[in-house]
């Protein structure tokens, strides 16, 4: 290869690695051209394309684009194919182009032979941020359009993460271990982690045994589905990133670190941002979710825990869990810190508009602080040990770990206890089933979980695990 032309390459990969530590966004009009031709197309935050049958391209950059491009489709291979018709090279009037991912029949990934790629894509380079599908193999000749993308092998610790544990043998699974769902629970999956395992089971809502586990690299601190669940982001103990899976692929997709350990998560109610506490930095980091990169870092008084998200998306409020001292943040541009009470050992905040609603463990009670006279307004007593609280409408459904789910109303103020659960176990979690008024509640020392109906006050189901539950995460879809 010229030194000139050694020269140019390392030119286009140090720009589009520039532009890619974010994202890769594909132009506009190619983009458009793409959507009109497969109108259920996935692209991902790195730019892979996903077509609705699972059939993977992946972009080129170009490095000479063209300017005035219109975003049409100039050639292909083989020669005057659409896009639905996946042909193996798409080729744009901006020198953008698409490489299909082609299987052999011995299950190999590859691409089209060198022979047949224009020289003009030949020139130009990956996304630097992608992570190409486990097992491709690039010929020789084009290794130079990796820049400084690492291609992933089969063994790759990269796509460790989605490879079925040893022991775990659906081969040997039996009818006794199926259960017929009810209604809405159907079809989908839950993510369920242990308080001694780095193991993540993947259960389908028809069964009681995983279908598979997850090994992550440490005990996991959060799992939280995102993006209509095609993507999950994973929190390991002592790690100072968060993995971001990808199910449909089943690859982990991107590493996004934040320097310090994420401890919890939570997101705005249209899941388009996550806000991130880490457990050593007196800070709360900011997440784009349709990039999966980090947007800012927010500095805040105190260590935050317990972080709890308003339903307008105003404010967060946390817990500094070195003196228990309850801060607010606001999320408009002045991130307005206001210290507002002190309290101790608190399981879980909400909070709502002036209301800051508190659950003690120790005095086993809802405590309802209005941030802006900064003091108790209100306390109700509740059954021992109130682990875990969810907002839902103008009701907070309180979960108690001595096995008792209460409800709060909050037009009056009025607490009902609501439900004495069966006896075993300690309650832990609540999990809100979508589009439906069923919640899943958890209990981590009885291998089980209940679905309770919220309008029938009732139980309707009761599910026997074969693992202890200590975190769950409920996906809208089932996992091949």
């Amino acid at each position: 290869m010229s030194i000139k032309r050694k020269i140019l390459v390392f030119i286009v990969a140090m720009y589009f690695t520039a532009l890619s530590a974010m994202s890769t966004t594909l132009p506009d009009n190619v983009l458009q051209t793409i959507k009109s031709q497969c109108p259920n197309v996935s692209v991902r935050f790195d730019g892979l394309i996903t077509l609705q049958d699972g059939t993977i391209y992946i972009p080129v950059l170009p490095s000479n684009p063209k300017r005035n491009a219109q975003g049409k489709i100039v050639s292909t291979v083989p020669a005057n194919r659409k896009l639905s018709q996946k042909p193996d090279i798409v080729l744009f009037d901006s020198n953008f182009a698409l490489l299909r991912v082609i299987k052999s029949k011995d299950g190999k990934l590859g691409i089209a032979p060198s022979s047949q790629i224009p020289f003009i894509v030949k020139t130009g380079i990956f996304p630097q941020d992608m992570l190409v599908p486990p097992g491709l193999v690039i010929p020789d000749d084009l290794q130079i359009m990796m820049g400084d993308l690492k291609i992933a092998t089969v063994s790759s610790r990269v796509n460790d993460i989605f490879k079925t544990t040893v022991g775990v043998d659906s081969k040997s699974k039996t009818t006794a271990n199926k259960i017929v769902p009810i209604p809405y629970m159907a079809g989908k999956t839950l993510l369920v982690t242990t308080l001694d395992s780095t193991l993540l089971s993947v259960i389908p809502s028809d069964s009681t045994t995983p279908k598979f586990t997850l090994r992550l690299e440490n005990l996991p601190k959060f799992v939280q589905p995102v993006s209509n669940d095609d993507y999950v982001l994973i929190a390991a103990a002592g790690k100072t990133y968060i993995d971001v899976a990808d199910v449909k692929n089943e690859v982990l997709a991107k590493k996004i670190d934040l320097t310090f350990q994420p401890s919890e998560i939570v997101l705005n109610s249209d899941k388009s941002k996550a806000f991130v506490s880490v457990v050593d930095d007196q800070s709360i980091f900011v997440i784009d979710i349709k990039s999966m990169s980090l947007l800012e870092k927010i500095k805040v008084k105190g260590y935050p825990k317990h972080i709890a998200i308003s339903p307008d998306n105003k404010q967060i409020a946390y817990q500094d869990k070195n003196t228990g001292d309850i801060y607010t943040l606001s999320l408009e541009a002045n991130y307005l810190n206001k210290y507002v009470y002190n309290a101790s050992n608190i399981s879980k905040i909400v909070v709502d508009g002036n209301n800051i609603y508190l659950l003690s463990r120790t005095e086993n009670c809802l405590q309802v602080i209005d941030s802006e006279i900064k003091d108790i307004i209100y306390k109700q007593d509740l059954a021992k040990k109130p682990v875990d609280m969810l907002l839902i409408k103008d009701k907070l459904y309180i979960l108690c770990a001595t096995n008792e789910l209460d409800i709060f109303n909050l037009n009056n103020f009025e607490c009902i206890r609501a439900l004495q659960l069966p006896a075993g176990g300690f309650s832990k979690k609540l999990v809100v089933v979508p589009n439906s008024n069923l919640l899943l509640i958890t209990n981590v020392s009885d291998k089980k979980y209940y679905v309770y109906d919220m309008v029938k006050n009732t139980i309707l189901q009761t599910v026997q695990t074969s693992v202890y539950i200590n975190d769950l995460q409920l996906l809208n879809k089932r996992l091949n």
